[in-house]
């Protein structure tokens, strides 16, 4: 599963809760009780408990959550992982050069930043090794025309993003290392019929064995905001979390999990629906 979860802080500040949002939160994690949570915008472990079983999931927070040059004095949008207990997991070095992209390109027009890490870990099954990296990219930068065009600075940012996943995908291809990327994507990724991929990760450097897990689910994401002290209702029919892989896997099933406009209208909840996936691993033999 991957769910951002807008702002979860014990602090309180740019989204507030009470008791009874968060136990929502919490019935609809349990519902489906994943093997493996991707979160996005969670400031602490402590807020994550509130809705995450202790008992049950071990938590692994971005090592952004401790490196003070890349976070912030107040709440913190941290990415992670919550793993069932069961599982054989370790830590994996988060790609941290999505942070500053520009400057990690060597490129003139850099600019420093603090955005998100791509954290990751390693997850033993069936005697393999997989890795999972879970990224909130940059937002601002919605539409396949806005990112070619290139022309805002978020949209750069995020082309940066684009190319540093690109290189660390070409290099899990290139070690035949089977991996799961998932997160925030802030971006409506479009899909080119005439090559077969993505207009987000090109087709170069054999990128076709790239898997585009969420290519057919359909958005149907309902949230709330208020505005100059007026509430607004919006349906989000694109989706922007998605779910890339290496050949390594087949889908069994992928859906959005809506919430109904009675959880939305009376709970705090998110500006996000999760997204959960059911797959099943192939290793690939060499030919």
């Amino acid at each position: 599963m991957t769910w951002n979860l807008q702002w979860l802080s014990e602090q309180q500040r740019e989204v507030k809760r009470t008791e009874q949002d968060y136990t929502i939160l919490k019935q609809i994690f349990l519902t489906y009780e994943p093997d493996i949570l991707a979160f996005q915008e969670v400031d602490s472990a402590a807020s994550l408990h509130r809705i995450i079983p202790n008992d049950q999931y071990q938590i692994f927070m971005s090592s952004r959550s401790k490196n003070k040059e890349d976070s912030f004095n107040g709440a913190n949008q941290f990415t992670g992982f919550a793993v069932k207990k069961h599982l054989t997991v370790k830590n994996h070095p988060d790609i941290t050069t999505l942070s500053s992209p520009a400057i990690a390109l060597g490129r003139k027009q850099h600019y420093p930043q603090k955005l998100r890490y791509g954290s990751a870990i390693t997850v033993s099954f069936n005697q393999h090794d997989i890795i999972v990296v879970n990224v909130h990219l940059k937002s601002g930068c919605f539409t396949p025309k806005q990112l070619k065009k290139n022309r805002k600075k978020s949209c750069r940012t995020l082309n940066f993003q684009r190319t540093l996943l690109q290189q660390w995908i070409k290099q899990q291809q290139m070690n035949k290392q089977p991996f799961i990327l998932v997160g925030d994507f802030n971006h409506r990724i479009s899909f080119n019929s005439t090559n077969n991929t993505t207009n987000f990760f090109s087709s170069n450097n054999k990128q076709s064995f790239l898997k585009w897990l969420t290519h057919n689910v359909k958005g149907n994401c309902l949230t709330k905001k208020i505005k100059n002290k007026k509430l607004y209702y919006r349906r989000y029919k694109e989706l922007i979390d998605h779910g890339f892989s290496s050949e390594h896997f087949n889908i069994t099933s992928i859906q959005q999990l809506p919430y109904s406009f009675e959880q939305v209208s009376t709970y705090q909840l998110s500006d996000h629906c999760p997204i959960i996936f059911n797959l099943s691993f192939a290793p690939v033999v060499a030919s």
